[in-house]
Order: C-alpha cells, then sequence, then structure tokens
C-alpha cells in the first residue's frame, strides 16, 4: 500500500516559483477572509481563507486577524490555486538601524 501526496499550488505560482516558497504577505482582508501575497519574483495572488485553514504564527496557533502586511508565510492551497488550506507566517527580521 503507498501514500500519494498532492500538493497544488496558484498557477502563478506554478510557473514561476515552486510549491512551499516563501511568500510575502501583501495584505489581509479579515472581513471577507482573504489574504494578498506576492512570490520572490513579484507575481501577485490572493487567496480565500476558510474556517478550516490552519493559521499558525511564528509556530504557534493563530487567527487571520494576527496577520500583518510584511510577513513572510508559506501556503498550502487548493481549488485550482484560489483557497489557503495552510498558512505558516514568521515575522520578518527586524532591520538593522545601524
Amino acid at each position: 500500500m503507498g501514500v500519494v501526496f498532492t500538493i497544488l499550488c496558484p498557477s502563478a505560482f506554478a510557473k514561476k516559483g515552486k510549491p512551499g516558497t516563501e511568500m510575502k504577505l501583501v495584505s489581509v482582508d479579515v472581513p471577507n477572509n482573504k489574504i494578498t501575497v506576492s512570490d520572490p519574483n513579484g507575481n501577485i495572488t490572493t487567496l480565500a481563507v476558510m474556517q478550516v485553514t490552519t493559521v499558525t504564527l511564528n509556530g504557534q496557533p493563530a487567527k487571520l486577524r494576527d496577520l500583518h502586511r510584511g510577513m513572510h508565510v508559506n501556503l498550502s492551497v487548493s481549488q485550482g490555486g484560489k483557497v489557503a488550506d495552510k498558512i505558516d507566517a514568521t515575522t520578518p527580521p527586524a532591520k538593522n538601524t545601524n
């Protein structure tokens, strides 16, 4: 007996980046349950966030409202790249002001 894993990703990410590529959070729309992210090539995609979407921030359980623009995110997506199933966000390192 074997196990098959399928990773679905937005078409822009499939063409321009690898699944699991770290994205940058461009915006969070809490009232409409959506996030907008950009990949390393600057491609921007908006994804729906469902009630069953798992959200973590710095490895801890979080809510969509805890996420902010500029955070780094790794995503698992479905429905042709339109829905975020899992969002793993991290706070970007502080910039050195020296």
